[in-house]
Parts: structure tokens; C-alpha cells; sequence
């Protein structure tokens, strides 16, 4: 029985070659395809028309995802991944400058430059400072609290 699945895999392994394979976007592809699942399910209660909706969402991803596991266009894969991960670090990028700013909330405020609207850090407790910008080196007033 063991000898079985050790061809079997070979098998698969022979089959892959040049295929594009598992990437992130399959990976959340098939998050997409639970969730689509899901609330089709929470939906099956109340609308028919709903359910059948995200459920025919739901396989279309799937059938997508599966496509573009088995697909020998590499490189049209790879960009549409590429795509995805630009996509994914700008959202991640956004999670973790909200995180530091509120981290960070008790020594240090954040401000928009007026002319570039850029988000500047400043110490707190320093009074009214004159900033300039180091993007586009305009100047302004900022109130970072009262001195201690």
C-alpha cells in the first residue's frame, strides 16, 4: 500500500512539471471560496436568489483557483500574482502604520503636512513647533501639547 501512494506521487510530481503551481493568490483565493460558502450558507434561511448567487461566486473562484494551479502559461500566472502581492503589502502596509501610530500615541503625534499631506511624526509635549516638511519643505505651526 505504501509502495502505491510513493508511485502515485511521483505520478503528480511528473504531471506538475511546468505548471504554474501554488502561490499566494491561490492561497487566498481559497479563503475567498470559504467565505463566499459561508454567507451563502447564512443566506440559504432567507433568500433562495441570494444563496444561489454566492454560491455560483463561490465555484467560479474556485474553478479560477484551480485553473491557474494547473496552467502552463507561467509567466501571465506570475504577474497576476505579482499584482495580488502590490495589492496585499499596500493593505498590510496600511494595518501596520495604523498599529505603530496607536503604539506609539503616548510619546509621539501625527500630522498631515498641509501642502503634500504626508504624515509627519512629532514628539508630543514639546509645545507649538515650527515643522518643515521634508518632502516638500514647506513650513507650518504644529501644537504637540504642553511642555512637562
Amino acid at each position: 500500500m505504501k509502495e502505491f501512494f510513493t508511485k502515485l506521487g511521483y505520478k503528480i510530481q511528473r504531471f506538475m512539471i511546468g505548471r504554474y503551481g501554488i502561490d499566494r493568490l491561490w492561497r487566498a483565493l481559497i479563503v475567498f471560496y470559504f467565505i463566499a460558502l459561508i454567507i451563502a450558507n447564512i443566506f440559504y434561511r432567507f433568500s433562495k436568489i441570494t444563496y444561489w448567487a454566492f454560491f455560483v461566486l463561490a465555484t467560479a473562484i474556485v474553478i479560477f483557483a484551480i485553473f491557474r494551479v494547473f496552467s502552463k502559461n507561467i509567466e501571465a500566472r506570475r504577474s497576476e500574482n505579482e499584482s495580488w502581492l502590490r495589492f496585499e503589502g499596500n493593505i498590510r502596509q496600511k494595518f501596520m502604520f495604523e498599529k505603530n501610530k496607536f503604539s506609539q500615541r503616548k510619546t509621539h503625534k501625527f500630522v498631515k503636512c498641509k501642502k503634500c499631506k504626508k504624515v509627519l511624526r512629532l514628539p508630543k509635549h514639546k509645545g507649538k513647533i515650527n515643522v518643515t516638511c521634508p518632502h516638500c519643505q514647506s513650513s507650518f505651526i504644529v501644537n504637540t501639547g504642553k511642555k512637562k
